[in-house]
């Protein structure tokens, strides 16, 4: 079995740098609700006005759409947000809209890492992707038990939702879904 330094072997040496990350504390029911309130009002609203349409503070509603954005689903310009085609096609979808974003996900770290390991080993655990991201100077916090907590809750939350691996929580172990 490879350690992973030989599975990350190759390429250029900045094909690590400017990698993008999931928002550490957005779920994907947040994510839905952005896509389903920014189509039904329209083509186009202002953040603010989505912010109080959602709810949520400004603030929380930043991370969120980033990770709309990050996931192609919507886009933003001079604070107003457009679904994209793909983001019409997410709202109209009636079932597992996660599963629709599988493909975004696998280009997102965490899950791109996971997956780059999980396919070279027959299951990884959280803190194998955690290391790896840190050698790379990827992190969520600067305090290294945070840092984990956050890998593992995104790993579990999205990864499993969209169905890109399993997981034992009796082992901690992550693998590849089928």
């Amino acid at each position: 079995m490879p350690d992973t330094a030989e599975i990350f072997k190759g390429g250029s040496e900045d094909r690590f740098s400017h990698r993008p990350m999931m928002p550490a504390n957005v779920r994907a029911g947040q994510v839905i609700g952005l896509v389903e309130v920014t189509g039904g009002l329209g083509s186009k609203i202002d953040a603010s006005q989505l912010a109080d349409e959602l709810g949520e503070d400004i603030a929380v509603l930043l991370p969120i759409l980033e990770a709309a954005e990050l996931l192609g689903l919507v886009v933003t310009n001079k604070g107003e947000v457009t679904l994209t085609e793909f983001g019409h096609k997410f709202q109209k979808t009636l079932k597992n809209k996660v599963r629709l974003l599988r493909d975004k996900l696998a280009e997102i770290e965490p899950f791109r890492t996971a997956l780059v390991i999980a396919s070279h080993r027959r299951d990884v655990n959280t803190e194998d992707i955690v290391e790896e991201l840190e050698t790379e100077g990827i992190r969520w916090h600067h305090q290294r038990d945070i840092n984990y907590s956050l890998v593992q809750a995104l790993l579990i939350h999205w990864a499993l939702y969209s169905g890109m691996l399993t997981y034992d929580g009796r082992t901690g172990k992550f693998k590849r879904a089928a």
